[in-house]
C-alpha cells in the first residue's frame, strides 16, 4: 500500500529554509524571555520587509512554478524570516524550529490517521494561543500539503485559531496573509468577561459555521446532535489555563477518542497541573500521553535552557 503521507519526504526543496540553522547573533539584552514594548510590530515590519526585498531581488518564477508551490514557498520565507528576527534582533515566545519539529511530527501523525479512517469528516486543528501565527503557519502548511496531495478524494482540512489580545491578532492575520495560508487558517478573537473566557464556544461556533458553508456538508451532518470533534490542538495560551480549558474542552464533546493534543512548554514554565492531570488520566486508561524534551525556542547551546512537549492521544472519550 502507498504510503499515505509520501508528500512529507525529506527532500521536498519547500522545507529547505525552515531546516536551516541560525545562529544566535542578537545583543543579549534582547535575549530569551526578556520583553520589550513593540517587538511584535517590529517583527511585523521585519516580515514585510524580507518580502520586498525578495520581490525585487528575485526573478519571476517559471510557469511551471504552480500556485500551489509558490504558496508553500511563501509559508516557508515568512517562518524563516521569523526564526531570523529571532536570533538576530529579539528572542519571542513562538515555538520556534526545535519544537517546531516536534509539533509538525504529531500533526503528521494525526492526519495519517485520518487518511486511513477514509473518513469524509475534515480534519479539524485548532490552536489556543495564536501569538504572531509562527506555529499557525507552521500547521497550516502541512494542512495545505495534505489537502493537494489528496485532492482526488477532497479532504479538508482547516486550522482555528484563536487569540484574546486585539494586538497581537491584528498582526497575526497580516502574518497569515503574508504566508498565502489564509485559506487553510482562520483566526478567531476570544474575550474574557472578568470570571473567564469564551474560547469553547467560540471554537464551537467557528467550526460549525465552517462545517455549514462545506459544500459536502450533508443532512445526517445537519441533524446531528453531537458537537464538533477536534482532531489536533495545540495548547500554547495562558500557561495557568492549559489544564482548565482542556478539561473545558473535555466536557464540551469536542475532544473524543482519536484526539490529539500537544502542549507547549510544560518544563520550562513548570505547567506542573497540567501534566499531572494528563498523567491521571493515563492512568485511568482515558489517554496515553508523554512528554518530549526539548529546548527554549530560540536559545543558544551556552543557555542549556530545557524544555518540554507534552504529546497526548485520547484513547476513549474523556
Amino acid at each position: 500500500m502507498t504510503n499515505p503521507m509520501e508528500c512529507f519526504g525529506d527532500s521536498d526543496d519547500d522545507d529547505e529554509v525552515d531546516k536551516e540553522e541560525l545562529a544566535i547573533e542578537r545583543d543579549p539584552s534582547c535575549g530569551v524571555c526578556c520583553f520589550h514594548s513593540n517587538t511584535e510590530a517590529s517583527l511585523l515590519t521585519h516580515v514585510r520587509n524580507s518580502f520586498e526585498s525578495s520581490s525585487a531581488s528575485s526573478p519571476s518564477s517559471p510557469v511551471a512554478d504552480s500556485d500551489n508551490r509558490r504558496k508553500l514557498r511563501r509559508a516557508a520565507d515568512v517562518l524563516h524570516a521569523i526564526d531570523t528576527f529571532c536570533t538576530s534582533r529579539h528572542w519571542m515566545m513562538h515555538i520556534g524550529p526545535e519544537k517546531g519539529e516536534i509539533l509538525i511530527s504529531a500533526l503528521k501523525v494525526s492526519l495519517e490517521r485520518k487518511i486511513q479512517c477514509t473518513t469524509a469528516a475534515p480534519f479539524i486543528a485548532v490552536e489556543l494561543g495564536t501569538y504572531c501565527a509562527y506555529a499557525s503557519i507552521l500547521m497550516g502548511k502541512v494542512l495545505y500539503e495534505t489537502m493537494q496531495h489528496h485532492a482526488a478524494v477532497a479532504m479538508d482540512c482547516h486550522l482555528f485559531t484563536t487569540e484574546i489580545d486585539q494586538g497581537y491578532a491584528k498582526i497575526a492575520k497580516e502574518i497569515i496573509q503574508l504566508s498565502g495560508m489564509e485559506d487553510v487558517i482562520s483566526l478567531h478573537e476570544i474575550s474574557y468577561n472578568g470570571r473567564d473566557t469564551d474560547i469553547v464556544e467560540t471554537v464551537a461556533d467557528a467550526i460549525t459555521r465552517k462545517s455549514r458553508a462545506r459544500t459536502n456538508y450533508d443532512n445526517e451532518q445537519a441533524h446531528s446532535t453531537l458537537p464538533p470533534m477536534i482532531d489536533f490542538l495545540l495548547i500554547d495560551h495562558d500557561k495557568d489555563s492549559y489544564k482548565s480549558d482542556l478539561r473545558k474542552l473535555e466536557a464540551s464533546g469536542m475532544i473524543r477518542r482519536g484526539t490529539r493534543v500537544v502542549a507547549d512548554n510544560v518544563l520550562f514554565a513548570s505547567i506542573d497541573d497540567y501534566v499531572q492531570y494528563v498523567q491521571q488520566r493515563m492512568k485511568l486508561g482515558v489517554v496515553d500521553t508523554r512528554t518530549i524534551l526539548s529546548h527554549v525556542e530560540y536559545s543558544g547551546e551556552t543557555d542549556n535552557l530545557q524544555d518540554g512537549v507534552e504529546i497526548t492521544d485520547y484513547l476513549r472519550d474523556p
